[in-house]
């Protein structure tokens, strides 16, 4: 089986593969303990101190929703690095595009209703090192040439699209069930339904394509 590359520089190459690996860390539990989640709300109220509480609250999930969609936007640059099956190429491209979508909504949004910031941290410390961790660690696997590919490589591929496309749903999920607002709530039912379209999907094609058929092949 022969996997073809796209030469790119090596800070590139770096870069890439730490997007990738990244993608794995993605949906980790966001609980806080209550002594960090005491911290990042004295620091989050100085960074933002006219958000009353719940709004403060919102604004840290719109802010997860932000960066993670601002992520999943640049995904496809995984196939510069790494071309393999039609069908791996079409969902990545899919789910770049309902980063991109979602990230420009929320620029919209954060615009056009002021209790909305999408510029905070909302991550503890620890769950931060944590992710850097799990990245590093896997980055080296997702190395172009040095690390994993054709099938292998698919399927971790698309089961940490899978882990992360359901963060992200159930993340809109209670995010939705808690926003007063009739049309940022509208615009959370939204995202949901184009997460939950991306989360079926990947699970549809790993269940096809990579657990029935396990040695099928990939794009020569």
């Amino acid at each position: 089986m022969t996997h073809h590359f796209v030469m790119l520089s090596s800070p590139k190459l770096i870069l890439l593969s730490l997007l990738l690996a990244s993608l794995t860390t993605g949906c980790a539990n966001q609980a806080k303990a209550p002594e960090q989640s005491s911290a990042k709300s004295q620091v989050d109220h100085a960074k933002a101190p006219r958000l009353s509480s719940q709004r403060l609250m919102l604004s840290e999930g719109y802010s997860l929703l932000y960066q993670e969609a601002s992520s999943l936007d640049l995904s496809d640059l995984i196939l510069l690095v790494k071309v393999e099956s039609d069908s791996m190429h079409s969902f990545v491209t899919a789910a770049a595009d309902v980063g991109s979508q979602t990230k420009q909504d929320l620029e919209r949004i954060a615009k056009d209703y002021p209790g909305v910031r999408i510029d905070l941290d909302p991550l503890p410390e620890m769950e931060k090192r944590k992710r850097a961790a799990i990245t590093k660690e896997r980055a080296h696997y997702f190395a172009p040439i040095v690390g994993h590919g054709g099938r292998e490589y698919e399927r971790s591929v698309l089961i940490a699209y899978a882990n992360g496309m359901n963060h992200e749903r159930q993340l809109c999920r209670v995010m939705a069930e808690a926003e007063p607002d009739a049309g940022l709530k509208k615009f959370l039912l939204e995202a949901q339904k184009r997460y939950d379209g991306l989360y079926d999907r990947v699970n549809d094609l790993l269940e096809k394509e990579y657990f029935r058929d396990p040695n099928g092949k990939t794009k020569e």
